[in-house]
């Protein structure tokens, strides 16, 4: 699919445009199906949206009371679970949210299943929904209105306790992503990141929106590259707490942990393959860091580079056929790209002296790095084929780029305000938002979806 990000876009359109539009996204929808057909067969799987249709013109609705009046608390809740929605949305790049401001309200009177006014506002789609709080437990009803047909196109009951407000929230964001695109949401998503206390580095968790920050380890120690598994119920990461760089996996729900490659020397740096049947990464057993497989008990299963260098930082593309890694075979940190048999190693970037950090797109057709810039680092994009080098930051030092599972967002780190945090930003570096809080944070991972 293919959407404009909200800074570049254009509102100077037309109501006709507004007309145009709607069966635009209907064509837009049916191209998306067929590229996800492509998406089972080719590494290259959908291009970024980098141009074409405008976002989606959507409005969420105040939410009602079930019945009588709103309490205080209710009326809280639903202000706050709506304005989740819209920022889910606007997060999206796929959505225009119209507020609901004074011009609205006169518009539609009051009455927020008026869809002719709402077609009159140029709004395509509307969510609408109650809500009532009973004995800590939210209950909303949420139904999502086609405006120009006045159809129900999605309608669900959620429910949840009103401390897990806003994974409710984001669940409703997602039901409405996967309707309107056929393509799930993010929203539910995590990061993983490390950050120091005054006892080391530790692994933590947050939304995708930096909010619910969870600490997963407590190893008074230096952890380091969190890694979620496929399935997102895992994380490796190295940790020195035995003295040794090892790498271990940790359940992060249930705290579980378990040491799985006690190399001498690095276990580090590791990336799971896509069906979660292997990891790779650097060891330097043999005396020089090398790319291995191993499998999730800590069996070593292969070798695949064999080169006096320092091989590092592997990453698997989407389908697992092929693996993304630096070297500096070449006399400087470059990335290359080989099969997962380690053969056929041809390298991908010229363009500067310094690169690093390769993450591969899930859609494919991008790979994420760092390269060495004036002001430290900056994150880069290439595309798999070389091509279309683009640099994403210009502010501060920016390092450790990783993938949203939809392809649309990068999350890493950054000292531009001083001191090292985490941030996020769309896949051509407009709309960065800061998401860490407190210390010093790097080391950033997506999540998959849930």
């Amino acid at each position: 699919m293919t959407f404009l990000p909200k800074n570049t876009r254009d509102w100077s359109f037309s109501f006709q445009l507004k007309i145009f539009r709607k069966d635009l996204f209907i064509i837009l929808l049916g191209l998306l199906a067929y590229s996800n057909s492509l998406w089972a067969q080719t590494e290259i799987y959908v291009k970024m949206p980098v141009g074409g249709a405008k976002p989606m013109e959507f409005a969420v609705a105040e939410f009602q009371p079930k019945e009588g009046t709103f309490s205080p608390q209710e009326k809280e809740m639903a202000e706050k679970i709506a304005s989740v929605i819209r920022d889910d949305l606007t997060f999206s790049l796929m959505f225009y949210l119209t507020e609901n401001d004074s011009l609205v309200l006169s518009v539609l009177g009051h009455n927020w299943r008026n869809w002719d006014g709402w077609y009159k506002l140029g709004v395509q789609a509307v969510l609408v929904g109650d809500l009532n709080i009973r004995e800590d437990q939210i209950n909303v009803e949420a139904e999502l209105f086609d405006v120009e047909r006045k159809n129900r196109i999605l309608g669900h009951f959620y429910k949840s306790s009103v401390s897990n407000y806003r994974a409710l929230a984001h669940t409703i964001s997602d039901d409405i992503v996967l309707k309107l695109t056929g393509e799930p949401g993010i929203f539910n998503t995590k990061i993983a990141f490390v950050s120091n206390n005054r006892e080391g580095k530790e692994i933590y968790l947050c939304d995708y929106d930096g909010f619910n920050l969870k600490k997963v380890t407590n190893d008074r120690s230096i952890d380091l590259t969190p890694r979620f598994s496929p399935d997102g119920k895992k994380i490796s990461y190295t940790s020195y707490k035995s003295g040794n760089p090892d790498l271990w996996i940790t359940n992060w729900r249930d705290g579980e942990n378990k040491k799985v490659s006690s190399e001498l020397g690095l276990n580090s740096a590791a990336c799971w393959s896509p069906d979660g049947k292997h990891l790779a990464l650097t060891l330097s057993k043999d005396g020089n860091a090398e790319i291995y497989l191993i499998d999730p008990q800590g069996r070593i299963e292969k070798r695949l580079t064999y080169i006096w260098s320092i091989d590092s930082s592997p990453c698997w593309s989407p389908m697992g056929k092929e693996i993304a890694f630096t070297s500096d075979r070449a006399g400087a940190p470059q990335i290359y790209i080989m099969d997962v048999e380690g053969s056929n190693v041809r390298r991908l970037t010229y363009q500067t002296g310094y690169n690093d950090s390769p993450a591969w797109s899930p859609r494919g057709d991008k790979i994420a790095f760092v390269t060495r810039s004036a002001s430290g680092f900056d994150i880069c994009t290439i595309d798999v084929t070389g091509e279309n080098f683009t640099v994403l930051t210009s502010e501060g030092s920016n390092e450790n780029p990783q993938w949203s599972p939809d392809g649309y967002h990068l999350v890493f780190s950054s000292n531009r305000s001083g001191k090292c945090q985490i941030y996020t930003m769309d896949w051509n570096g407009f709309n960065v938002r800061l998401i860490s809080k407190g210390g010093e944070s790097y080391s950033p991972c997506w999540s998959p979806r849930f």
